[in-house]
């Protein structure tokens, strides 16, 4: 599962790699930066707010929305922490998210995501996860608004680990290619397929300081490797 995660710190990268196959879905970029304060979002929680992005009427545009989702129906803004992930095998079935899947499809952008590895009862060790090639993350969700919120919420599909993140935690995010990213948004017919490619774009992880555990340590610091090579000892690219 994805529980924190940072926000995009180079915005002009994520929108070149959009930008690299938007036409090819006939599609625009409707922004040039991100709302709110996500770039400066280095322990990102769930309840807070993120910029998300989803195509509208031919457009990619960006709107804040809270990590949570709030379904329509739902008469408890509560139920938000309960929902900040979805499983994609099954996110056709589950009430909260079946009816989202057809047209409430969006992206979060990131620049990755904190995992802690339980392996050892007598302490859980946080690492830091961020694409390979440095490029923004860029993850599949859903999203919808909700009246009791007084606004639009969003939950991150989940999928088993692959080999570069499987030792530290056997979830991860669903995490799209640009192009992906842009079918994800835009199809007519959910491209459900997506979530469950042998190739996506691969991990690399690093272990980070403790500090991370709680919300209230937010600052760059948190993203310092605690120690080398931390990911070959564990043998995530063996």
């Amino acid at each position: 599962m994805c529980g924190r995660f940072v926000g995009v710190s180079d915005v002009g990268l994520l929108i070149e790699d959009l930008s690299e196959h938007v036409s090819e879905h006939g599609l625009s970029l409707a922004f040039d930066s991100l709302p709110g304060n996500a770039e400066s979002n280095f322990n990102g929680a769930p309840t807070q707010l993120f910029p998300v992005l989803l195509a509208v009427e031919g457009r990619v545009e960006a709107e804040v929305m809270q990590w949570g989702l709030v379904p329509s129906w739902s008469k408890d803004v509560t139920i938000a922490s309960k929902l900040i992930n979805a499983r994609s095998e099954t996110v056709t079935e589950k009430p909260s998210f079946r009816n989202l899947v057809k047209s409430h499809r969006c992206v979060v952008p990131m620049r990755g995501f904190y995992e802690w590895d339980r392996s050892d009862p007598k302490q859980k060790v946080p690492y830091f996860v961020e694409r390979g090639d440095g490029h923004p993350m860029l993850a599949a969700g859903l999203w919808t608004s909700s009246s009791l919120l007084g606004g639009s919420s969003f939950t991150m599909l989940t999928r088993e680990s692959l080999d570069d993140l499987a030792s530290i935690h056997h979830r991860s995010p669903v995490q799209l290619t640009s192009d992906d990213a842009l079918s994800w948004m835009s199809q007519k017919d959910a491209p459900l397929e997506l979530c469950s490619l042998d190739n996506p774009p691969r991990f690399r992880a690093y272990q980070v300081s403790t500090r991370v555990n709680s919300v209230r340590n937010n600052d760059s610091s948190l993203l310092e490797e605690v120690r080398s090579s931390s990911v070959d000892q564990l043998g995530l690219f063996d």
